[in-house]
């Protein structure tokens, strides 16, 4: 059926009398039930999953079917980037642009200008997007990039639990909270649990909130908790988060860790490396300096926190 073809059932469903312009025609003109099914494009439904080549030969008349459905999500890059992720794996996968072009990178540039590095990017993101938009959400796609080291830490489920937790305690969400809270929560394990993950989000969240309701209530300290450490009424002072605390401890090590591995790559690398890279092989050389120069950056917004005075 088309866009706004006739649903025959319901149509016999209808009286067929007479009518203004007569019987048949009164029936379909004014009593059809009309259909109205998503444009091409822009269902993930309508995408059909990656898979391999048929044939290395011409396009089958499916395999062209295909490739029509994964241009028109593509087409809807803008809107809902994980469709067009889907519809560029699709093609890639099935190679359905042999006979435009051998080459796909070129090919996607060509007819979309999309760059290669975010050509793979989307490829790598779309189930995260369809995951998030099955939830309610719709993404930018910059959105899910901020999410890239955190996948990378852990998996897809963290990263998705991440967003969706910022989405249900914020009105609006932005690409910098969302750089800011996978910054504050720092590096996790390879099997941190979700559920865990998404409490302490809840809780990054919430501190300014009640900093910010303290700051309106007039400076006026909570003492509901006095006498409760000493006689005189006079509160104790809490221990140091320090030795005592065993996540402490893990993230004293992370940041050592992290040290001696910066300054092992800072004995590697230097400008006449980058410089003499770039001359010689600029496709690869430029992304993965991109990168650096992203982590590296990340890094220096993760320990840009308030130190305490020197003594």
């Amino acid at each position: 059926m088309g866009l706004f073809d006739v649903d025959e059932e319901a149509q016999q469903g209808q009286a067929a009398g007479g009518g203004l312009f007569g019987g048949g025609l009164a029936a379909a003109a004014g009593a059809a039930s009309v259909v109205v099914k998503p444009l091409p494009g822009t269902s993930l439904a309508l995408i059909p999953a990656p898979y391999q080549p048929h044939s290395e030969d011409e396009l089958s008349d499916q395999e062209r079917a295909d490739l029509e459905a994964c241009k028109a999500g593509v087409d809807n890059l803008r809107n809902a980037f994980w469709i067009a992720g889907k519809s560029f794996e699709t093609m890639s996968m099935a190679k359905l642009h042999r006979e435009e072009n051998p080459n796909y990178a070129d090919w996607v540039w060509d007819t979309w200008e999309v760059s290669e590095s975010q050509l793979y990017r989307l490829i790598d993101e779309w189930r995260v997007g369809e995951a998030l938009a099955n939830l309610g959400h719709k993404p930018p796609e910059s959105h899910v990039r901020a999410l890239t080291e955190l996948r990378r830490q852990t998996n897809d489920k963290v990263a998705i639990t991440v967003y969706d937790t910022i989405a249900r305690c914020r009105t609006r969400v932005t690409g910098e909270l969302v750089e800011k809270v996978v910054g504050d929560l720092g590096f996790l394990p390879k099997d941190a649990k979700a559920a865990d993950v998404g409490r302490r989000v809840r809780e990054l969240l919430e501190a300014p909130e009640k900093a910010d309701a303290e700051e309106k209530g007039g400076g006026v300290p909570d003492i509901s908790s006095l006498g409760g450490n000493s006689p005189n009424g006079e509160s104790g002072r809490k221990p140091s988060n320090s030795k005592g605390d065993p996540l402490a401890e893990k993230d004293i090590e992370r940041l050592q860790n992290t040290l001696a591995s910066l300054k092992e790559a800072a004995k590697k690398v230097n400008k006449a490396t980058a410089r003499r890279a770039v001359e010689a092989q600029p496709d690869v050389a430029a992304p993965l300096i991109h990168e650096i120069g992203s982590l590296l950056q990340q890094i220096d917004r993760a320990v840009a926190i308030r130190l305490p005075k020197a003594e």
